[in-house]
């Protein structure tokens, strides 16, 4: 209903209108959307947005290897090219965006930086991030999932954003950083040595992250061995009576090795009962699975639980799922990039440790990865990284703007010297060889 048909109303009807309003529930996130309309969209919608090729700052280190891109200009232009030209195509997109903090230089809006005075402060971050998730939802591959960088100022607000976009039902997780250590003794009231990141899939049903692979070899715990230890490591002992969840099945009378029997729990019945089934505890003992011990006054039956093989003596990698606590320190991606590219633009760039993880989430060394908060070129760096370590060939998709000329002299350099090798600390870094296609945003 246009703003013309209220005026006609009469005062009754309004009255009525705003009572039905009121009477209405409502869940969600709501803000005065697009107060100040952003300039960037409107000229995309005037005007026919692309990426101009910059080739002189193209690097070519091997023709047999992807092409990786790196964007100079507005997020939101490249992506209204990119949903053109990669929809469904980005298997991992990994952004650390403006966290709205009020500081300032810490976000910017129409090309002026938003200070902690501006009352429409949350509602241009929420119509600018608003935008931008939305094309970036577009991109997404079918078993794709992304992940946002995020502190306590925007964190609610993000939630509930992203679950309007990429579905609460595709909510993966959110995971706590340990970003600084030792700090905080100046805080007024607590030292907050923590920021978030959340993740959502594309389709939740179809993302298989890969688990943590246990170091078992270094794990305390294996400290028995028997006969057996050159194939199946060491062992120690778990209690083959458990109290958990109740199986008739699983509660029977087991004979002790002087011939005496014994119940789970010392009772027929809830809640114990034993872990293996009666056939598989008797291979068990054959096996020199299962031992038994005496106390002064009881048997005991406990399981061997091996480093190197699984409960039918196959070999195997014990492995769970990842944590949700992190530790990536703010100090090591500012040493990471200081070394490549001094420079005094970022102070608190993300280490290339945090985004190494997010792609090691993936199975596939095949991945394409996105950042359109590229800043320094953290995401670059770790795709660059982590193609060296296992001969991946995973491509990356950059877009940074040249604030203080940071795409030029901070975030192209970076990249172009990882590629090309570089010497730090009078000792001279090999290059990782990769492709590099330069462009910046552009109107038809």
């Amino acid at each position: 209903m246009s703003l013309t048909d209220y005026q006609n109303y009469i005062k009754e009807q309004l009255l009525a209108l705003i009572q039905t309003a009121d009477a209405k529930k409502h869940y969600g996130l709501v803000w005065e959307e697009d107060k100040v309309p952003e300039k960037v969209v409107q000229d995309c919608k005037e005007n026919i947005p692309f990426l101009k090729e910059v080739k002189k700052k193209n690097i070519y280190a091997d023709i047999n290897l992807s092409e990786n891109i790196l964007i100079e200009g507005d997020n939101y232009h490249a992506l209204k090219v990119l949903a053109e030209t990669h929809k469904a195509a980005v298997d991992l997109i990994y952004i650390d965006p403006p966290y709205n903090t009020g500081k300032k230089e810490d976000f910017m809006y129409n090309d002026k930086y938003v200070d902690i005075d501006d009352s429409y402060r949350h509602s241009k971050w929420l119509s600018f991030m608003h935008k931008r998730l939305t094309l970036a939802a577009t991109l997404l591959s079918k078993n794709g999932a992304i992940f946002i960088s995020i502190d306590d100022t925007e964190i609610a607000q993000l939630k509930i954003l992203c679950n309007q976009i990429f579905g609460e039902d595709n909510f993966v997780a959110q995971f706590i950083r340990k970003n600084k250590t030792g700090s905080g003794h100046d805080s007024s009231q607590v030292a907050v040595e923590f920021d978030y990141m959340l993740c959502y899939a594309k389709n939740k049903a179809s993302l298989k992250f890969e688990k943590e692979t246990l170091d078992v070899e270094n794990d305390p715990k294996y400290k028995l061995e028997d006969e057996h230890v050159k194939h199946r490591g060491k062992y120690y002992l778990r209690d083959l009576d458990y109290k958990g969840s109740y199986s008739p099945s699983l509660d029977y009378e087991l004979e002790l090795p002087d011939g005496s029997i014994v119940l789970a729990g010392g009772k027929n019945g809830k809640p114990n009962t034993w872990r293996w089934n009666k056939e598989k505890v008797e291979w068990g003992k054959a096996n020199n699975f299962i031992v038994f011990k005496k106390g002064k006054d009881k048997w005991k039956a406990y399981i061997k639980q091996y480093q190197f093989v699984d409960n039918k003596n196959n070999r195997r990698e014990r492995k769970l799922p990842h944590r949700a606590i992190l530790k990536f320190l703010n100090a090591e991606g500012s040493r990471e990039l200081n070394s490549i590219v001094p420079q005094n633009n970022f102070r608190f760039p993300k280490p290339v440790g945090l985004i190494l993880f997010c792609i090691n989430l993936f199975a596939d060394k095949n991945i394409t990865v996105l950042d359109f908060f590229a800043g320094s070129g953290t995401t670059g760096h770790a795709v660059l990284q982590a193609n060296d370590n296992d001969a991946g060939n995973r491509k990356f998709i950059l877009c940074t703007n040249n604030e203080n000329n940071i795409c030029e002299t901070v975030t192209h350099p970076r990249i172009k010297n990882l590629i090309k090798g570089y010497e730090c600390n009078n000792k001279k870094i090999k290059g990782i060889k990769a492709n590099l296609r330069y462009y910046q945003t552009a109107f038809k």
